[in-house]
């Protein structure tokens, strides 16, 4: 019956109303009727762990690597971990209170570890959907009086399982309320905002860690939500806020990794917290976690973020809710979305207040447009902290007709060092031909000057009260190029009036099922911008300030310095390719921003750059005779002709040198062979031994670096058993994970050994910093 009640709550009584994914997420009774039948009969029956080491347990002497399998039912059927009562079905094991309790461990019916089911979330989801809309219909009648027995196949399930079902009535029904959310075919669409502001001014810190720019743009936009709805708001950086903090202060983080490594504006502070923090650091403090992440680096997805939530929970922090998780590969902002409306009531309810947090409610615009005459600074230069750097050289190195990379050397700003495999961060402006188009679409002329006057109260990225112009805005400022959000199409919709395009704006940004898979088809598939939507919907009458107010901070770019400071401390290299291809939305052509930038540039010319210090720890061993492996194709070569440069420069001053392999890919010799004539002159002299893969070559068949690994695996082997670190640069999506395979491939064939453990004789290079990448998202 409370699963009935439930039911009846959320959905309400009208079945002919499709449930939202939001009413979903607040079956709790279902989904612990769900996971307790999970428990007592696990899908699959067994997984396998090995040990790290050899490790007696329960006194049983296990071998380092040797295959145990865990048995899941007896797993979770354990009496010292669920009680005298494990045998018997009880949802209640599954209540907050219990599962908070119990060790992670104790319930594992999706595998474990990385293998364990990718599809968890989504099947739970299903399954309690489709579980929900079964009991808002139906009375269920177990006329057979049926008695549990398995049926075996790939998977267990209930053998000769029967029921019968009626429809329910409205005397079944006790008191059913009207559903708790609104028609499920609403969209985004936001309210006036109250004639005053509540004022608890209950404190709340909101945090983030970020490099290029996702977290601190979240962080932003919770933080303004909150000042909003009255709480007495800090904003800013990990790194700004190490320490244990107040009792009484929510806190609320955003963070991203980097390899496996925190941002730059965090790592100060994870260290603090893995290594210095008291163990009653955040006792009572009320927390949540959101991570921004890409799934093409599974084998690191989320694990700062993760860190840093489970950290604090040992620490006596109280979870406000769950950690939120952002795929930038997916609908990011439509997953921070959906993490913060299931936030919403919990944070209401931690911190004993009457209303929930409204969402980004408005009584005015962020920003007023007025006319105005030039002067000013530079937002995302100042948040980047780039100063001038000036451009020595430009040239090309390809002869291919219909590609390009570009050869820069930088003078590096004053005062400024780097070492070899460190980035320059460069903060670009857009096309100027794209921004007098999306002026003129937003009615304006780029030359137009104009002064920006804040709302109050309102935090403002682009600076106040000083003329600018309009192009400047757009050129200097703001990103003009990511893909559409959700929120924006929404802001979109709201500034339509025609009746035929606001519905197909709606109907991109809603927060159905189909218009979550109408956004990934249309426009997260498509990679359209907001002014591609704004050319596709010319009835959409969106102003400059409602642009700049939803529009993100230009971001700085990051690029591998291909030089050594032995060489020339005071200039750079880097080894540029130019991203120009037809765009994916089928409306011209597609240019990337910096990269088209920085191509554009002559000699003498000032850009705003910085040294950004490698957190991944990509950086030539201390000991000058440690053997090195290098895998980088195309432009992933850059960090290594630093690498080759310092090498000869240590051998001119009488150091000896480990062997090198460097293993380069590209399509053919003779047109984009980048550096050929310095990389010959290396491995004539003794510095690197040089293999080279061309993938389209005239009468020979595709070649790819992870083939010349496995080609050399011998020498590769030998190189690794002497203790030599594997570099990896490039892209992150398809050569990393193919070059890691050949590695782990290499491994199992000489120790005899499975895949699991081959997998895990990778994970632990590079937890050892014998497996290090500098890779990037590929397509």
């Amino acid at each position: 019956q409370k699963a009935y009640d439930e039911v009846d709550r959320v959905f309400g009584p009208d079945p002919s109303i499709r449930p939202t994914y939001q009413q979903v997420t607040q079956l709790a009774y279902i989904n612990q009727i769900m996971k307790e039948s999970l428990r007592l009969y696990p899908p699959a029956p067994a997984f396998s762990v090995y040990p790290y080491n050899e490790e007696v347990i329960c006194g049983y002497k296990l071998r380092k690597g040797i295959t145990v399998n865990i048995l899941v039912g007896a797993l979770h059927r354990d009496p010292e971990v669920w009680g005298p009562r494990a045998e018997i079905f009880d949802p209640e094991n599954f209540s907050p209170a219990a599962e908070s309790a119990r060790p992670a461990w104790a319930w594992k019916p999706f595998g474990n570890g990385q293998r364990a089911c990718i599809g968890r979330g989504f099947a739970m989801h299903e399954a309690a959907l489709a579980l929900g809309m079964i009991l808002q219909r139906y009375k269920l009648i177990d006329h057979q009086r049926y008695q549990m027995k398995l049926k075996e196949t790939l998977t267990i399930k209930p053998d000769g399982f029967k029921i019968k079902v009626k429809p329910r009535e409205a005397r079944d029904r006790a008191n059913a309320p009207a559903a708790v959310t609104t028609s499920a075919a609403a969209p985004r669409v936001a309210t006036a905002a109250p004639a005053t502001r509540p004022t608890h001014n209950t404190p709340l810190s909101v945090l983030y860690g970020s490099n290029l720019g996702t977290a601190e743009e979240f962080a932003h936009r919770l933080a303004e939500t909150a000042e909003i709805n009255g709480f007495a708001t800090q904003f800013g950086a990990l790194d700004q806020n190490i320490g244990a903090p107040p009792k009484d202060t929510g806190l609320v983080i955003f963070c991203s990794s980097y390899n496996g490594a925190p941002p730059d504006n965090a790592a100060k502070f994870v260290n603090w917290l893995q290594n210095e923090a008291a163990p009653d650091a955040f006792a009572g403090v009320r927390y949540t976690v959101f991570g921004c992440g890409n799934r093409e680096w599974n084998a690191t997805y989320q694990s700062v973020p993760r860190m840093i939530d489970e950290r604090i929970a040992e620490l006596g922090g109280v979870r406000i809710a769950p950690r939120g998780e952002g795929d930038a590969r997916d609908d990011l902002d439509g997953q921070y979305e959906d993490w913060f409306a299931a936030l919403r009531p919990k944070a209401a309810e931690a911190f004993g207040l009457q209303a929930t947090l409204d969402r980004e409610t408005r009584t005015q615009p962020l920003y007023n447009i007025e006319p105005a005459s030039p002067q000013g600074s530079n937002p995302a230069v100042n948040s980047a902290g780039a100063k001038i750097a000036r451009v020595l050289e430009n040239r090309e190195l390809l002869t291919a007709p219909d590609r390009s990379t570009r050869h820069i050397e930088v003078a590096l700003p004053e005062g400024a060092t780097y070492r070899a495999g460190d980035h320059l961060a460069v903060v670009p402006r857009n096309d100027a031909t794209l921004v007098a188009a999306i002026a003129k679409r937003l009615g304006h002329s780029a030359d137009d000057v104009v002064r920006l006057r804040g709302a109050e109260g309102r935090r403002a990225l682009l600076p106040l009260d000083e003329p600018v112009s309009v192009g400047k805005l757009l050129s200097d400022y703001v990103e003009l190029q990511q893909v559409a959000t959700r929120k924006q199409i929404q802001t979109m919709a709201e500034h339509t009036r025609c009746p035929v395009t606001r519905p197909k704006l709606e109907s991109l940004c809603g927060e159905t099922e189909e218009a979550a898979a109408a956004y990934r088809a249309e426009v997260l598939a498509k990679r359209k911008s907001v002014y591609d939507l704004l050319e596709e919907f010319p009835a959409c009458e969106l102003p400059l300030s409602a642009f700049l107010e939803m529009t993100p901070l230009l971001q700085p770019r990051y690029y591998s310095i291909s030089s050594s400071p032995k060489i020339e401390p005071r200039r750079c290299t880097v080894t540029v390719g130019v991203v120009a291809a037809p765009a994916r939305s089928g409306r011209g052509a597609y240019r990337g921003v910096c990269s088209n930038y920085l191509a554009a540039r002559q000699p003498d010319e000032a850009i705003f750059a910085a040294v950004r210090e490698t957190k991944a720890g990509f950086r030539l061993p201390e000991d000058t005779k440690a053997p090195l492996i290098m895998v980088g194709p195309g432009t992933g070569l850059a960090p290594f002709r630093g690498f080759l440069q310092e090498r000869a420069a240590l051998k001119k001053e009488g150091a000896t040198l480990g062997p090198a392999m460097l293993f380069f890919g590209c399509r053919r010799p003779d047109q984009d062979f980048l550096y050929a004539d310095e990389l010959k002159a290396y491995a004539a002299d003794g510095i690197v031994e040089l293999h080279t893969a061309f993938s389209r070559m005239d009468g020979q068949p595709k070649t790819y670096v992870q083939d010349l690994v496995r080609a050399q695996q011998d020498r590769v082997w030998a190189l690794i058993e002497a203790g030599a670190i594997t570099y990896i640069c490039g892209d992150g999506g398809k050569m990393e994970p193919d070059v890691k395979r050949a590695l782990v491939e290499i491994y199992c064939a000489r120790k005899n050994a499975t895949p699991e453990q081959g997998e895990a004789w990778i994970n632990e290079m590079g937890a050892s910093n014998r497996y290090v990448l500098d890779v990037w998202a590929g397509g």
